[in-house]
């Protein structure tokens, strides 16, 4: 095979970076940012923000003419711990997404299926939610949105179906408005908190919580309980040896948030999470200025039996909650595709009934064509939103 001429390997050394077709040189992009969907948003970005609102809230931008933004500066204070002790293939995740996925309190218990943290800050910014708006995730799941809508000051509102997600999802955000008292209370109180929680196959009274609230010390050691239990079950180590490291990583993690919470001064949104169906939404009509949601994939995961020993330990029949969950009712694959787009249906009409006119909802979802038997679920979703009266943009 002939090497190419000198020349050549010269004229190819000085073509210029792809990114400078996108975004002008005094706007450096994070590193690794090389996915089509990466740089599209990114030129967004630069399109609808200023140079101070990407410096403040951009989630594709390294720095503005020199100047590091939040997320960069959020992100490059993750804490080892988060990935210290774990599998080679949780430790490439999280140090290959270290720029989209485990910053904040987001990595506190790594959700199955749940959305890339970043993305969502994109959105946000494209769709233009100020500070004093109020965005809706009426299927909250592991509380991604409304984490994220918080570090950049925007009030959410988040519904879930799932006890143990709304659980998860309020320790996740009180995480993130934490101090120094709580994290020494919680390594001071590890041993005794921990006894307590393994007296009995169910929650014991002082961890439960009460009209939805609980201590935030005790609901961070409920949390990394919870955590350890799930991850026993996929290795050969037991809960008394991943107990201690878990809450330890939830500790770093939430430290080093909170060095960069009071380094950048963080005005951190007001968030509310409702024990709730998405069917039946309990807001008010045109109340919300925008929502941002994944619904089930159908039944591509049964988010119920995921959860099986957390919901059981909290004290929940899994059985009864499938029955009333979005994707799980039904036997065959016919009977649960039919009551999911009837579900769906009834998601979208109370989607559009809360939503402000003008504004915007975004549905990120996608098609398990195996276990679909072929059927696209966007392609449906698109045209029952139509029919509810979106308008697709």
């Amino acid at each position: 095979m002939q090497s190419k001429p000198i020349s050549e390997i010269n004229l190819i050394s000085d073509l210029p970076k792809i990114t400078s077709f996108i975004v002008p040189k005094e706007f450096e992009l994070l590193p690794n940012t090389s996915e089509v969907f990466e740089l599209e948003f990114a030129f967004y970005e630069y399109k609808f923000l200023t140079k101070d609102e990407i410096v403040r809230r951009g989630a594709f931008f390294k720095s503005v003419d020199g100047v590091p933004t939040h997320h960069y500066i959020i992100c490059s204070n993750n804490s080892h711990l988060t990935w210290k002790g774990r599998s080679e293939i949780t430790k490439s995740y999280f140090k290959e997404g270290n720029f989209s996925t485990g910053y904040a309190t987001h990595g506190l218990f790594p959700y199955r299926g749940k959305f890339h943290p970043q993305l969502i800050k994109g959105i946000l910014n494209i769709l233009k939610v100020q500070p004093g708006d109020v965005i809706l995730d009426p299927m909250c799941g592991s509380g991604t949105l409304n984490i994220e809508a918080a570090t950049i000051g925007i009030n959410s509102i988040g519904i879930e179906k799932s006890p143990f997600c709304i659980m998860m999802s309020r320790t996740k955000y009180e995480a993130l408005k934490t101090d120094g008292n709580i994290l020494s209370l919680l390594l001071h109180n590890m041993k005794e908190n921990y006894g307590t929680l393994t007296k009995n196959k169910k929650i014991p009274d002082e961890f439960a919580f009460v009209d939805g609230k609980l201590d935030a010390t005790k609901a961070i050691t409920l949390l990394a309980f919870l955590d350890a239990m799930g991850y026993a079950r996929r290795c050969t180590k037991t809960i008394d040896v991943l107990f201690p490291s878990v809450l330890r990583r939830y500790i770093g993690q939430i430290k080093s948030f909170m060095g960069v919470r009071s380094r950048l001064n963080l005005t951190i949104g007001e968030t509310e999470f409702k024990w709730g169906d998405a069917r039946t939404l309990p807001l008010e009509d045109e109340s919300m200025d925008g929502i941002i949601t994944s619904p089930p994939y159908s039944f591509a995961i049964d988010y119920a039996e995921n959860d099986r020993p957390q919901l059981e330990y909290l004290g929940y029949d899994v059985s009864k909650l499938k029955d009333e969950m979005i994707g799980l009712k039904g036997k065959t694959r016919k009977e649960k595709l039919l009551n999911y787009f009837d579900d769906m249906n009834k998601v979208l009409s109370e989607m559009a009934r809360v939503l402000k006119v003008g504004k915007y909802a975004v549905v990120i979802i996608g098609s398990n064509d195996i276990q679909t038997g072929g059927i696209r679920l966007e392609t449906k979703i698109e045209e029952m939103a139509v029919k509810n009266g979106f308008v697709l943009d």
